[in-house]
């Protein structure tokens, strides 16, 4: 082993501190979280929700499984699950950070679950549950997930390499978010279809530098505020008492504009996921879920000077 270099030049400035999820097994995707989880259980078939992430179907076509889909509610919740085999598995996502306490109440009756905390980087996992997050979702780092599972797989992985991927957030911070957002996508297209690797170092020592109790604050006071300012038009309905740091706020309007005029003023929304879009027929939830819901950012880089900004355009639309 190289010994330690002391003194020079500065490598970036960060702090070591302490991450959110220190003690879980960091990977490199959330995707591969899936693959470790379903290789280390010998499963042979897994349910899936409708309304999720065609990305989630990598591991699951690499191991040959077998896959069966429910149907989501419009409150975000699975429709008549099935009672399942030893050799079979429920994949229940955490929608938006919402879900928490209705995925805690299934835990107590349903077996075999993986709980999707993706969208929910903050919730503690639930005991002997395997449970996933990203945190590229939350964070500015190039790649990175964790996995909370009470199987190992026995082989070892090699680890990530992301510095020379961070180019983009390093044009975001300076330039803007135009100015890197083909190197963004370049660095998605990388993570699509990479076997497990462990998260590299350079995400390790971001995310050991981040305040993480500013980052919960922040999100939730944006998200409350924002509640406050549209539930009226909100055609979702939760309580944001139960939040901890969500991902962001979702909007449900059947609008047929409004997302691509908040894009149009440099409020960047995404679609989640324009393939159900192709897939399925506009009168099915999973169609509207994708098409009107409008996930808006509540994350630690903004106030309530930006939530603001954002309820006056969407008020001056609607």
């Amino acid at each position: 082993m190289a010994q330690k270099a002391i003194g020079g030049y500065f490598e970036l400035e960060s702090r070591f501190e302490s991450e959110y999820h220190a003690g879980l097994i960091r990977l490199n995707s959330g995707r591969n979280c899936v693959e470790y989880v379903l290789r280390a259980n010998h499963y042979r078939k897994i349910y899936l929700p409708t309304y999720s992430c065609s990305a989630i179907l990598e591991p699951i076509l690499k191991l040959n499984l077998e896959i069966e889909f429910y149907a989501v509610s419009e409150e975000l919740e699975p429709i008549q699950l099935k009672p399942i085999q030893d050799d079979e598995c429920i994949l229940v996502i955490n929608y938006f950070g919402l879900k928490g306490k209705f995925i805690s109440e299934l835990s107590k009756h349903a077996i075999n679950l993986i709980v999707d905390n993706t969208q929910s980087f903050f919730d503690q996992p639930i005991a002997n549950v395997d449970t996933f997050y990203s945190a590229r979702k939350f964070f500015g780092v190039p790649d990175g997930a964790y996995l909370s599972t009470n199987l190992f797989l026995p082989e070892e992985f090699e680890k990530e390499v992301s510095w020379n991927r961070a180019e983009y957030l390093l044009r975001r911070f300076e330039n803007g978010a135009l100015d890197g957002y083909p190197q963004f996508l370049k660095n998605e297209e990388y993570l699509s279809d990479l076997p497990i690797k462990y998260m590299s170092d350079f995400t390790i020592r971001i995310l050991a530098g981040i305040n993480y109790k500013s980052v919960i604050t922040r999100r939730n006071q944006n998200f409350q505020y924002l509640n406050l300012k549209l539930k009226s038009i909100n055609g979702l309905s939760f309580s944001d008492t139960e939040i901890d740091g969500p991902m962001s706020y979702p909007l449900y309007v059947e609008s047929e504009s409004l997302r691509e005029e908040l894009i149009r003023q440099e409020i960047f929304v995404p679609c989640y996921w324009p393939h159900i879009l192709e897939n399925f027929k506009s009168d099915r939830i999973e169609y509207k879920l994708a098409k009107y819901i409008i996930p808006i950012p509540v994350d630690q880089r903004y106030g309530l000077l930006d939530m603001d900004r954002i309820c006056n355009v969407i008020n001056s639309l609607l």
